[in-house]
């Protein structure tokens, strides 16, 4: 999938562009709309965009399993190489931590995503402010 965005001015020509698309055969699930008037969007009936497109939930719940992951390699290295741990389960100890320190790392770098923008869309974040709608429509490249 690919998808491109589109600036609109107004909530009309934001729902004339959402008529089009469903001419076009593209459903709800295929475009979202991103406007500080979320309540003008629900009210045109169209589609707004989720959590995870608004904010930057999944990039850095990304970023933080993959540093969580490591620092519980290195736990688990540690502890298996140096501990009584290590001399009951050797090196079958090290993914519990790996496991453990990943999804914590998940669970925060989420938590911390739900603060940030979502860096696709920061390059926007002036016309959203100014009152502007953004659409995000995925196609196929073909």
């Amino acid at each position: 999938m690919k998808r491109l965005y589109y600036l609109t001015k107004n909530v009309e020509s934001t729902e004339q562009v959402a008529d089009d698309l469903h001419r076009a055969g593209i459903t709800d699930w295929h475009f979202h709309v991103i406007s500080k008037d979320e309540a003008g969007l629900q009210k045109h009936r169209i589609h707004l965009a989720a959590p995870w497109h608004r904010f930057d939930i999944v990039h850095c719940g990304e970023r933080g399993a993959l540093l969580g992951a490591g620092l519980g390699f290195l736990i688990g290295m540690f502890a298996a190489l140096t501990t009584p741990v290590g001399d009951l389960f050797g090196l079958w100890f090290v993914p519990l931590p790996t496991g453990l320190c990943g999804f914590f790392g998940a669970w925060v770098g989420g938590l911390v995503g739900l603060s940030h923008e979502n860096y696709k869309i920061t390059r926007f974040h002036d016309a959203i402010e100014a009152g502007e709608y953004v659409l995000m429509v995925d196609i196929h490249p073909a």
